[in-house]
């Protein structure tokens, strides 16, 4: 069992290597993509009222807006938006 795992350790090692170094795909920076969602006009109008902004910078610190694949989703994608804007609009 403990060399089974040994195993996917090893695997899962050599294939983050191969894909940092030898393609190049590396993680997304969270500092550009605030700065790309900074550039949203719906994202603006939310941070006009001054209940929701709180909320939205209290998410960028510890929560929602701290990971990157999910800011690169809501910036691309329109249900999950949809469903960011309903979350912060309630919560605040």
């Amino acid at each position: 069992m403990t060399f089974i795992l040994l195993c996917l350790f090893t695997g899962a090692f050599f294939i983050e290597l191969i894909r940092k170094y030898i393609f190049g795909i590396k993680d997304p920076d969270i500092k550009e993509l605030w700065l790309e969602l900074d550039k949203e006009e719906w994202y603006q109008e939310l941070l006009r009222n001054p209940n929701i902004q709180k909320t939205i910078v209290y998410h960028k610190e510890h929560g929602l807006l701290n990971d990157p694949y999910y800011v690169r989703k809501i910036i691309d994608k329109e249900e999950h938006r949809k469903g960011f804007i309903d979350y912060v609009s309630e919560k605040s």
